[in-house]
């Protein structure tokens, strides 16, 4: 607590810092998660394409990630700073996103979608007005995976100079300060918890009637 109290300006910084870091990645990963998911969630192939991607992406360690951005975006004059962070965390959250988005656009009750057909609905229609809607509460769920993903992988953002919380976790263990690593550490688990949790309600308040009732 002396160690809070003490150092509280810094501790207010670097969460902030982390999650601006969030919020620039985030929507990022989100817009071509979801979006990439309604593209392909009708073609099997390219389906599977992009799922393997973004799990063979998903597989590289994050420190490792965050190393191979850096080399990437140098030549931009970008390697270094909040950039090489917000693309590593985008491209580290779409397999959740993405896997979700398609399985749950293509679980939807084969009779609903012949209903729907019958009615005259083209493929698009029955995609936005049928499916998406009831998709929504599934897609919420790898959208919370995805969030509480990025609040740990973002520690890897001090690395690259883009701040955030991981400077206690980093900073701590390189001069043996168990004060900091504890700092560190216990933010990082409570915003990625308080999230979650945040997540959790809207996935249930946005969550159709009837699968509440079930």
């Amino acid at each position: 607590m002396e160690y809070l109290h003490y150092y509280q300006d810094k501790i207010v910084f670097e969460t902030l810092q982390h999650c601006l870091i969030l919020l620039y990645s985030l929507p990022f990963a989100l817009i071509l998660g979801v979006g990439t998911g309604f593209l392909v969630a009708d073609r099997p192939f390219l389906r599977s394409a992009v799922l393997v991607i973004s799990s063979a992406i998903m597989t590289v360690p994050g420190l490792a990630l965050f190393g191979i951005m850096v080399v990437v975006l140098a030549p931009l004059q970008m390697g270094i700073g909040v950039a090489p962070a917000v693309v590593a965390i985008t491209l580290y959250s779409l397999l959740p996103v993405v896997r979700n988005t398609t399985t749950a656009l293509n679980s939807v009750d084969p009779s609903v979608i012949m209903a729907a057909r019958s009615m005259g609905m083209t493929s698009r229609q029955i995609l936005f007005r049928i499916k998406a809607p009831l998709s929504i509460a599934t897609i919420m769920a790898g959208v919370r995976n995805a969030i509480v993903m990025g609040v740990g992988v973002a520690a890897f953002g001090f690395m690259v100079a883009a701040g955030g919380l991981g400077y206690f976790i980093f900073s701590g263990i390189a001069r043996s300060n168990l004060q900091m690593v504890l700092t560190g550490a216990v933010l990082i688990s409570v915003l990625g918890v308080g999230l979650n949790y945040l997540f959790l309600y809207l996935e249930k308040r946005i969550q159709p009637d009837h699968d509440r009732i079930q």
